[in-house]
C-alpha cells in the first residue's frame, strides 16, 4: 500500500491520544488496507479514527457558529437600517470592530484578555479566586463553547452587512405598502422586508456558510481538537506530510461542496417566481 516513499498505512499507527475508545470502523478500514503497523491490542486509537473525530468536531462547531452568526448578524443588520440613529450607530460599531480584526486575534482576546476584565471568581483549575474564573473554567473544560461563540461573533459582522444590503434592496414601494396596510415597523420587517431580503442575499450567505467551515480550522488555537489540529499533530508524529495532505484536501472540498448543495436546495425551496437574485 505504499507509492514511492508514501506510507499510506501511517493512518493505522497508534496515536498519542487516549481519550477515545477504539472504533470498529477505523479498525476495519486498517485491516482492509493491510496496515502492517496496525496493532489490534494497541491501547490508543489509530490516527484514522482521530481524524474522523476531528472532522465531526469541525462540522458541528462550524454549524453552531453559523447559527449564532446568522441570528446575531440578522439583528445587527436590522439595527443598521432602522430610523433610530443610536441603534444604527451601535450596529455600525459592531460591524467595524469585529470585521476589521483578524479571527485569530479575536480568539486570543476571548481566551486571555476578556477574562481579565471580569470580576473575581473561583477557578477550578488553580483553586483560587481570579479574574473571570468562571470564564476560564469554560475555556479549560469546554473550549468549543468559547470557540463557537468567538467564531459566531466574527462571522456575524459579515452577515450583518449582507442582511443590511438585502434590506436596502427592498423597494420603497413594498416598504410603504407595509405601512399603508397598518403594519408596525417590527411587523413590516418580519412579514415584508426580511423575507425579501433573505431571498436576495441567500447566495452570499452560502459563501459565508462555507467560510465558517473553513475558518473553524483556526479554532485549534483554543486547544479544540478538530480535524486541522489532529492533522497537524499527525504530521509532527509521523512525518507523512504528503499522505496527510492528500487526504485532508478532498475532505475540505467534499464538505464545503456539500454545504453549497444544501444551501442551494434551501434557496430553491424558498424561491418566489419573479423574485430573487437569479431573477434580477
Amino acid at each position: 500500500m505504499s507509492v514511492g516513499s508514501l506510507n499510506w498505512t501511517a493512518y493505522c499507527l497508534p496515536s498519542n491520544e487516549y481519550s477515545l475508545d477504539k472504533a470498529a470502523w477505523a479498525e476495519t478500514i486498517c485491516k482492509a488496507i493491510g496496515g502492517e503497523s496496525y496493532s489490534p491490542v494497541a491501547d490508543a486509537p489509530t490516527w484514522l479514527q482521530l481524524l474522523g473525530a476531528g472532522v465531526w468536531t469541525m462540522v458541528w462547531t462550524a454549524l453552531a457558529a453559523f447559527v449564532v452568526a446568522f441570528v446575531i448578524g440578522s439583528i445587527i443588520g436590522i439595527l443598521r437600517t432602522v430610523p433610530n440613529k443610536s441603534l444604527a450607530f451601535i450596529g455600525t460599531c459592531y460591524v467595524e470592530l469585529f470585521r476589521n480584526i483578524p479571527l485569530i486575534v479575536q480568539l486570543f482576546f476571548w481566551a486571555f484578555v476578556f477574562p481579565e476584565l471580569l470580576p473575581l471568581s473561583l477557578s477550578t483549575g488553580s483553586g483560587e479566586m481570579v479574574h473571570g474564573g468562571w470564564w476560564q473554567n469554560i475555556l479549560n473544560d469546554n473550549p468549543t463553547i468559547i470557540g463557537v461563540f468567538a467564531l459566531g461573533l466574527y462571522t456575524a459582522a459579515r452577515i450583518a452587512e449582507q442582511v443590511r444590503a438585502g434590506i436596502i434592496t427592498v423597494s420603497t414601494g413594498q416598504k410603504n405598502a407595509a405601512f399603508a396596510i397598518g403594519l408596525t415597523q417590527a411587523q413590516s420587517y418580519r412579514y415584508v422586508i426580511l423575507p425579501v431580503a433573505y431571498r436576495t442575499v441567500w447566495p452570499t450567505l452560502t459563501s459565508e456558510a462555507m467560510n465558517v467551515f473553513k475558518n473553524a480550522a483556526v479554532l485549534y488555537a483554543l486547544s479544540i481538537l478538530n480535524f486541522f489540529a489532529y492533522t497537524k499533530t499527525m504530521r509532527e508524529e509521523t512525518s507523512q506530510d504528503i499522505v496527510i495532505l492528500i487526504l485532508s484536501t478532498p475532505v475540505y472540498l467534499i464538505i464545503t461542496y456539500s454545504i453549497k448543495l444544501m444551501m442551494a436546495w434551501v434557496e430553491k425551496r424558498m424561491a418566489v417566481p419573479g423574485l430573487g437574485s437569479g431573477d434580477q
